[in-house]
């Protein structure tokens, strides 16, 4: 959806970069946004206790193993340094910074636990969104649809931290992270999936 809207308005404005940098156009806009919108998570240090330093931790090395098997396969310096850097800060401020919050206003009540954390309706719908925004880049099939299980199950373990720890730094670092590690997997260990 947002690449079809960027597609669009590089025609109409006849720039056919700003398609390659729309990201930092659509980045930019959320974390103004956030300045703006009341209770987010994007500019809050977070409520941190042991628990949460532990399930980070837990995700952290998980990511050691199920990153080798995420299909991600960015190429070219400039796509490698978004899939690493700036697509983590911009979708964790944009789906838990902003979007999270705003869905809790309606949809507060725990529906499971995960990892010790209460996970909401409000984090459940958010991880979908998150996982549908990422057919945006792929044509579904069985590969975009290993994308969206990936999204889905980070977008419920970050929402399910960020909306803990009242904050999206926990859950930027660790998108980073499985991002850094995707990448790795994937540029030197071969890609036999």
């Amino acid at each position: 959806m947002l690449r079809g809207i960027a597609t669009k308005a590089t025609y109409l404005l006849g720039d056919r970069n700003l398609d390659r940098y729309i990201v930092y156009i659509w980045g930019g806009a959320a974390s103004i946004a956030a300045l703006f919108v009341k209770d987010n998570f994007v500019y809050h240090l977070p409520v941190v206790d042991r628990a949460i330093i532990f399930i980070c931790l837990a995700i952290l090395i998980s990511n050691l193993v199920i990153t080798k098997y995420s299909g991600y396969q960015p190429t070219g310096k400039f796509h490698v340094i978004n899939f690493i850097v700036f697509y983590p800060i911009f979708e964790e401020v944009l789906f838990r910074g902003l979007l999270l919050p705003i869905l809790n206003r309606s949809f507060q009540n725990t529906i499971i636990e995960l990892a010790y954390l209460p996970v909401s309706l409000a984090v459940i719908i958010s991880a979908l969104l998150f996982a549908i925004s990422h057919l945006q880049y792929y044509k579904f099939d069985k590969l975009c649809i290993r994308y969206m299980f990936f999204a889905f199950i980070g977008g419920l373990m970050f929402g399910a931290i960020a909306d803990y720890t009242q904050s999206i730094v926990f859950s930027v670092l660790l998108h980073i992270a499985f991002n850094l590690l995707s990448a790795y997997y994937s540029k030197f260990q071969g890609n036999d999936r």
